[in-house]
């Protein structure tokens, strides 16, 4: 795993309002692109797209390196279903990809890497699969935290008007938090979960009560866990959980956002859910993309803010103050972005679905 950086204070509106920044173009595709992620010891990333094929980055040359497409499900216009999250194990380096299968099913699992950086199709295991009633509110995210253990957001499939995020058997609409066994197939449970020892719960669960947590970051500094979730009607939604709110329950589907509109009764969802640090209206198909608290060093005074987008642009930076401190960054992006990544140094990249991959710099003079 990376060094982890010092936490600096988010920074003011004011300092953010006045940055100078570009987004430099890296790469011109592939197409469809929905994760990035960097490989221990491996200065070169790695991209995936949406029908399930992975690729490493040599240059502005996208190496195709894994095709899955065989087992990921056709893609789909304007559906998030398909190959979403990816990354790698800190512990033993291999690939661990997350996306729907041909069955519907959700499906986790993790190749061998070589030495040549080319995953082994032949030593794929599977950690962890989860039925998927409805077309959409798939797989988003995967990443390990300082404990070498593997968070998975789920989205609550899309087929219960949001009940199946409050249901406590059920993996749908929720955060799970698990170990990868590092010699064969599946996983345990860490023993600190929050619903470890309650029989009524999911041990993998840490959180619940979300609709779409298409994207989100383990802040490594604070452990605080970053969360953008794509809304229903009226509200995109960013989350902030610190690691003491284990156990947490969002409200979806009682509350969006700050709104109460409960979509679905079948489960109670407590008065005291968490609410979002910050929301925004959504309009026209706005669906919010969950980013990063900047630890980089090529942009000090975006340093501690933390950066996020919306699907048909903007690229903004919430700062001290929270949603009262959430400037626009001013990058001239194409539409349709579907990821941020956290480089080994911190820096920030961009994906699109359409247009390439970029990477946020400073304006040079």
């Amino acid at each position: 795993m990376k060094p982890t950086p010092s936490a600096v204070a988010p920074p003011p509106a004011a300092r953010l309002a006045k940055l100078k920044l570009t987004a430099t173009k890296v790469a011109d595709g592939p197409e469809l692109l929905t994760s990035i992620a960097w490989r221990p010891g491996d200065r070169k990333p790695y991209v995936a797209d949406q029908e399930g094929r992975v690729y490493r980055l040599d240059g502005r040359k996208a190496v195709s390196v894994l095709d899955w497409t065989a087992e990921v499900v056709d893609w789909l216009q304007d559906s998030e279903r398909g190959l979403m999250g990816m990354t790698f194990d800190p512990v033993d380096g291999r690939l661990v990809l997350g996306y729907r299968d041909n069955a519907n099913f959700t499906r986790v699992v993790s190749f061998a890497v070589g030495a040549d950086g080319v995953p082994d199709r032949g030593s794929a295991r599977e950690i962890l699969k989860a039925r998927q009633p409805g077309l959409g509110h798939n797989i988003g995210q995967l990443a390990f935290d300082a404990d070498n253990n593997l968070w998975i957001s789920l989205g609550d499939g899309g087929a219960s008007r949001g009940a199946d995020a409050q249901d406590p058997a059920k993996l749908l609409g929720k955060m799970l938090r698990i170990t990868p066994n590092r010699s064969g197939t599946g996983y345990t449970v860490p023993k600190d979960n929050p619903f470890v020892g309650d029989d009524k719960v999911r041990d993998e669960i840490w959180a619940v009560g979300l609709r779409n947590p298409f994207r989100f970051s383990i802040d490594h500094p604070t452990g605080d866990i970053w969360i953008g979730s794509v809304g229903q009607d009226t509200y995109e939604t960013v989350y902030r959980l610190k690691r003491g709110q284990a156990g947490a329950n969002l409200g979806w589907p009682r509350w969006e956002g700050t709104k109460e509109i409960n979509f679905s009764r079948k489960f109670k969802v407590p008065d005291d859910a968490v609410m979002p640090v910050h929301q925004y209206k959504h309009k026209g198909g706005a669906a919010v993309i969950g980013g990063y608290v900047y630890r980089g060093k090529a942009i000090p005074d975006l340093a501690g803010a933390y950066v996020f987008m919306n699907f048909y642009r903007p690229v903004w930076a919430m700062g001290k103050g929270g949603t009262k401190a959430v400037v626009e960054l001013g990058l001239k992006l194409p539409s349709l972005l579907t990821s941020l990544g956290e480089d080994p140094d911190g820096e920030l990249w961009i994906l699109t679905l359409r247009d390439g991959i970029y990477k946020i710099e400073p304006q040079r003079r």
